[in-house]
């Protein structure tokens, strides 16, 4: 299936659970609620755009973008608490998501396993965290941070303008730059890479900079959002930014795959979670849906992939 079919299916989608939801429940398509779901969906979504570079570079998934969510948000929230000043603690917050890629992504072009080692970095951060905070949120005591995390911009909050800059940036560093087209060839066809002199070990490190930092600018409005960075609350994060790069077609190979259609996938996330919290279904069963339908999609659009090969 190519990209543009890929795409119009994913549309179709949207518009189908917008119908139902609609149908259902008159809330669903109000101004307000799709403010909301572009907002949930942007949380999820930022950092999905940067697992995307990873699976495209065929280094499959990380498992520790959620808890690098977590560990930046309460690294500006500490930072802040000993009184240096946002812009400061920002800067140090981004080195540190730096340093989290660059190490995870030094060992993976070593020959370890992007699996296990993500993993294990995921623990590591969980650790720390709990060691820094004793396992409390830490408050922020900052006007300019609450405005960050609350305001409108023309009536649009500001994760979704941060989401849509994101997609945009994603899909010009991938079609238009030469490290994008690297790292596509790297997930295409490794040999090839490695034949035509490519640095395998600069590609690897810098896709995980780039999810990390990700998971950055995440940490920072999530926490700007609740002016306190929480100790718990993204267990489920890594599970909505798997769903969102497998929904938007990225091949888990690597080599295959578009920033924008990621972005679309987070949105059918969050569009079907948004639904169910208006029925005020429960947690488990939200959760046993949601995945239910991401395999419906995903096994629907790998279907469809094999039957327009076939003809």
């Amino acid at each position: 299936m190519n990209r543009f079919a890929r795409f119009g299916l994913i549309l179709a989608v949207l518009i189908v659970l917008a119908i139902l939801g609609g149908m259902h429940n008159p809330a669903f398509l109000t101004t307000d609620n799709g403010l909301s779901i572009l907002r949930a969906a942007a949380m999820s979504g930022i950092v999905a755009l940067g697992a995307t570079f990873i699976t495209l570079s065929g280094r499959f998934f990380s498992l520790a973008l959620g808890n690098t969510v977590m560990f930046t948000g309460i690294t500006l929230a500490v930072a802040m608490s000993y009184g240096m000043p946002f812009y400061l603690a920002l800067t140090l917050t981004f080195v540190v998501a730096i340093a989290i890629g660059a190490v995870q992504g030094a060992i993976i072009a070593m020959g370890a396993n992007p699996i296990i080692t993500t993993l294990g970095a995921s623990a590591l951060l969980a650790g720390l965290a709990g060691f820094a905070t004793n396992g409390v949120n830490v408050a922020i005591h900052s006007d300019l941070v609450a405005w960050l995390g609350n305001a409108r911009i023309i009536g649009v909050p500001t994760q979704t303008w941060a989401f849509v800059i994101a997609v945009a940036i994603a899909w010009w560093a991938i079609n238009k730059t030469r490290f994008g087209h690297e790292t596509v060839l790297l997930g295409a066809n490794s040999a090839s890479a490695r034949a035509a002199g490519l640095s395998v070990a600069r590609v690897t490190i810098t896709v995980f900079i780039i999810a990390s930092l990700a998971a950055a600018v995440v940490g920072v409005l999530a926490a700007a959002q609740f002016s306190k960075a929480r100790v718990m609350g993204f267990s489920g994060l890594d599970f909505d930014i798997i769903a969102a790069v497998l929904i938007g077609g990225t091949a888990i190979q690597g080599g295959r795959g578009s920033p924008v259609q990621t972005a679309l996938g987070a949105v059918v996330i969050a569009t079907i979670q948004n639904y169910m919290l208006l029925l005020a279904w429960s947690s488990g069963v939200r959760t046993m849906i949601t995945g239910a339908l991401i395999v419906l999609i995903v096994v629907g659009f790998h279907l469809a992939g094999n039957r327009r090969r076939t003809r």
